[in-house]
């Protein structure tokens, strides 16, 4: 299917992100015109030339300090005098930790916040004024299913995501009579470094083994399996599409059936 995004400047932030750059990898296989944000110039640049190598036909790249608001408005304002407009806007940055809920510290509920949670913010902030002068545009946030089903033993992200998601909702209300769309996508587990380090844990913490730690989270998923990058930036491109014209304020989960809503 074509998504019609020939040529769309689509701006991700946390483009060095595992679903950042694989989202990047999609939208540039689309046309897209990209701008990747992020905070190591070493990480973009080599984003950067895996996607022109891959035939990516416009990729620019531009440090981006989501912890700082005037930091984000400058970014956003270098991308704007470089394209002019943004078309589609993924925000992929931020990730939290887990942990048992009496364990976690101050400092790692602000670490887990900020970024993921108010780093978006300041995000949109400093973008959406541009978009709604431009009477369109579409938005994607990456948050998480957790948000919705919380686990335990991952409260603040849990808590960053459902924030995310009462902001899409609700910001949804206040530009879309300007032409603007937002939507979130919950992604489940993704297959990484990171959820093989999440699987040891528990098994460290139930005294079983890896693999049967992951047998058991899995048994929770209708799939029975973790879904890949690439299946997320699937989803990611399609919600930044104008194929997916008429939908706003909405998260769509992709978590191989593990969250149990009707």
């Amino acid at each position: 299917m074509d998504l019609q995004l020939q040529d769309r400047v689509v701006v991700i932030a946390g483009a060095t992100g595992m679903l950042g750059a694989a989202a990047a990898h999609a939208f540039a296989a689309e046309g897209a015109r990209l701008v990747l944000l992020g905070r190591s110039e070493d990480k973009l640049q080599t984003l950067q030339a895996a996607l022109m190598t891959g035939g990516a036909t416009a990729v620019h790249s531009q440090l981006i300090d989501l912890a700082s608001a005037s930091a984000t408005d400058a970014a956003i304002a270098a991308v704007l005098g470089l394209h002019q407009r943004i078309d589609v806007l993924v925000a992929a940055a931020g990730a939290a930790q887990g942990g048992v809920f009496w364990e976690i510290d101050d400092a790692e509920w602000q670490r887990s916040l900020d970024l993921k949670l108010h780093g978006t913010v300041r995000l949109l902030r400093a973008a959406l004024p541009s978009m709604i002068a431009a009477r369109g545009g579409r938005i994607v946030i990456v948050a998480g299913n957790a948000g919705r089903q919380p686990e335990p033993r991952m409260l603040p992200g849990a808590a960053a995501n459902a924030a995310l998601l009462a902001i899409v909702r609700g910001l949804a209300e206040e530009i879309g009579p300007h032409g603007v769309a937002i939507n979130a996508i919950n992604p489940g587990p993704v297959r990484s470094a990171r959820w093989d380090n999440m699987m040891q844990a528990a098994a460290r913490r139930d005294g079983i083994t890896p693999a049967e730690a992951q047998i058991a989270f899995l048994a929770k998923a209708a799939l029975r399996r973790i879904a890949t990058p690439e299946e997320i930036a699937a989803h990611i491109a399609f919600l930044g599409s104008p194929r997916a014209a008429h939908l706003t304020g909405s998260a769509v989960t992709v978590d191989g059936g593990s969250t149990k809503t009707i």
